[in-house]
């Protein structure tokens, strides 16, 4: 009796048959498929070939740290994204309302982001946490450098930027309802060499080399299952052109300008943006509280 197929079996079965149907969907040429083997080649010569993860790196995830997630459409459930490097742990703690740890000269327009943590079943959750990074106006991540983006080439220089600027642990209120200040994020880039073999299919398919303005988040209640997400915002051309696969819709809101700026103690216009994080409530047993 012969043994049961191995995963890699299962695997490449499938893959083999999903580029089958492309291949014939397609009328895919003999000349375009050689073309496609030489740029893979072309890749592994210039060492991008680990880099070129980043076109099918978030999809993986999803079916793996995201998995908890997956289908939100079927619930309500906000939608999953990938931490990313970015991420340092034991970021200040601040109870909401909030402003995240900032220089007094901090560029940027201001942002007030605000809303409610409940669950899909629209439970608020009281002492909800919110872990909330950035990067900032001027392209910079804090606490971190260019090698730890490895292997992709980031340029990420922090001297001189406090460690956890626009880092911190927002806790929500009674009611579940979160608030925080911070400032429009700068852009991510994924530091491709403009005349490498992987810029080149980029290039090739009308994407940016570059992350569409976004927040990140990572969210935990008391018998919910953590989120890790992110805020995309409205407007961004960015948004249409991602490396990494699409945006959900329902992760890109508006902003809304405002000059009442005095009232809040700012020096210019700042900007308000809504959004409720939606959570799964944990497994029967799990009790999955707030990191």
């Amino acid at each position: 009796m012969s043994s049961s197929p191995s995963r890699l079996h299962v695997v490449f079965t499938d893959l083999r048959r999903a580029v089958d149907d492309v291949i014939l969907r397609h009328q895919v040429t003999l000349d375009e498929l050689l073309a496609a083997i030489d740029w893979l080649q072309r890749v592994t010569d210039a060492g991008e070939l680990p880099s070129a993860g980043i076109l099918f790196y978030k999809t993986v995830l999803k079916a793996t740290a995201g998995a908890t997630y997956a289908h939100a459409e079927k619930d309500g459930a906000s939608h999953w994204e990938m931490e990313g490097p970015a991420h340092r742990p034991d970021a200040p703690v601040l109870h909401s309302p909030a402003v995240l740890p900032m220089r007094p000269d901090e560029p940027g327009e201001p942002l007030i982001v605000s809303g409610t943590v409940r669950t899909t079943n629209g439970t608020p959750k009281p002492g909800a946490a919110l872990e909330i990074w950035q990067i900032d106006a001027n392209n910079v991540y804090s606490g971190m450098d260019s090698g730890d983006f490895e292997p992709l080439n980031i340029p990420n220089d922090s001297t001189g930027v406090p460690v956890n600027n626009l880092r911190a642990r927002v806790i929500a209120d009674a009611d579940g309802r979160y608030e925080f200040r911070t400032v429009m994020p700068g852009t991510e880039t994924f530091g491709l060499a403009t005349d490498s073999p992987l810029a080149t299919l980029i290039q090739a398919l009308r994407f940016e080399g570059l992350r569409p303005l976004h927040i990140h988040a990572i969210v935990s209640a008391d018998g919910c299952l953590p989120l890790t997400t992110q805020i995309y915002f409205d407007g961004d051309p960015l948004i249409e052109s991602t490396v990494e696969g699409a945006v959900p819709a329902g992760a890109v809101k508006a902003t809304t300008l405002h000059h009442d700026h005095r009232a809040h103690g700012l020096k210019q216009p700042y900007r308000t943006l809504t959004y409720d994080f939606v959570l799964r409530p944990a497994p029967e047993g799990d009790t999955a509280p707030a990191r």
